[in-house]
Order: C-alpha cells, then sequence, then structure tokens
C-alpha cells in the first residue's frame, strides 16, 4: 500500500464525520437483562464533498482518486472543520509509553497550559499516524484521555501533532466517481474509513 497525497484544495464544502465501533449485545427474552461486550474495532469514518469546481481544479481530484486504485492506497485525513486543539497548548511530547487499547496516555503539554476535550491530536507520522480525540479537559501535565483507543503502542519518542491531525484512511469503495453537468462545472462526494 502507497500513502498517497490528497489535494489541498478546493475545501471540502460538507463533511460528515463518524466514529464505527463493534459492541455486542445479548438480550435475555424472559427477564430483559443484557449483557454486553465490546470489541477492539473503534475506527473514524468520513463522507466528504467538494464544492462545484471547474475541470482545471477537478483535474488533481481526479488524478488523486485514480491513484489510490481503489480501496488498494491510502491517504492523510483529519476533520476539515477542526484543525486547531481547543486549549492553549502549543505542543506536547509522550511522557510514558502506553500499550494497544489503552484510552489514557501520558503527555507533557506545559505548565498552566490546557488540552481540552473535543481537541484531536495525531500520533506518528506518515503511514504510522493515528488520529485521535481529547474526551476529557487538561491542564498541564499528566494523563490524557482518549479515543478511540491505541492500535499500536506509543513511546516516549511518539511524536505528537496538535495543529492539522490527521490519521491514514482508505476509500470505501473501487469504484470512484464524479459527475459533471453541461456547463463543465462537477461534483465529487467519497466516503473513506480509516486503516486499523
Amino acid at each position: 500500500m502507497t500513502l498517497i497525497t490528497m489535494p489541498s484544495s478546493p475545501a471540502f464544502q460538507k463533511s460528515d464525520w463518524g466514529i464505527r465501533r463493534a459492541v455486542a449485545v445479548s438480550e435475555s427474552p424472559f427477564s430483559g437483562a443484557q449483557q454486553t461486550y465490546k470489541y477492539a474495532r473503534a475506527q473514524w469514518y468520513a463522507t466528504l464533498s467538494l464544492p462545484p469546481m471547474k475541470r482545471d481544479q477537478a483535474a488533481a481530484w481526479h488524478a488523486f482518486f485514480l491513484q489510490c486504485e481503489g480501496k488498494a492506497n491510502t491517504f492523510l485525513l483529519g476533520d476539515p472543520d477542526a484543525t486547531t486543539i481547543i486549549g492553549t497548548a502549543t505542543s506536547a511530547t509522550v511522557s510514558a509509553s502506553a500499550s494497544v487499547n489503552a484510552t489514557s496516555i501520558s503527555l507533557t503539554i506545559g505548565s498552566g497550559k490546557t488540552l481540552n476535550a473535543g481537541s484531536y491530536i495525531q500520533l506518528g507520522t506518515g503511514a504510522s499516524s493515528r488520529l485521535h480525540m481529547v474526551v476529557d479537559n487538561n491542564t498541564g501535565n499528566g494523563a490524557v484521555t482518549i479515543q478511540p483507543p491505541l492500535k499500536s503502542a506509543i513511546t516516549t519518542s511518539t511524536t505528537v501533532t496538535m495543529t492539522n491531525a490527521k490519521g491514514v484512511f482508505r476509500m470505501d469503495s473501487n469504484d470512484l466517481t464524479w459527475s459533471a453537468n453541461e456547463i463543465s462545472v462537477y461534483g465529487i462526494t467519497f466516503s473513506c474509513t480509516e486503516v486499523v
């Protein structure tokens, strides 16, 4: 699999984001009592729409689709409406190792600095980039709760990105299409899911 570079313009007109989990629920037909089991699956997914554009702008997106080769290759993607953190922290470093499936990581963000719930952070770089959301408010250094859980172990050398945080995604379909009207204005919408 090759990591493809996504075009940077035009900006997305609309984006729908979510997280897909696997949780089994068993319910007694007699008492209604329930048991749940949470599996490890927790993946970001998105459906993205570009604004109407002329062919000269659409050509870069057409080329990107062809480079993706359906589901074969991957690309970096982050929530286009949340490119900065919520809080005053400007940088972070991992201060202790954490294992797969951990939802608490130790970060050094600086004395008195804040990193609040709803902030996206990226752990790792390139093809090892993972997108996480901070789900609690934090001041100073210490444990930060994130979702989804870690998909790979992290060490004190793991890079933390706080601006334009991204993860590795792949297209949901091998059929990548676009449309154009009678005045050659193109419309493009696609969906993708995080690579686990």
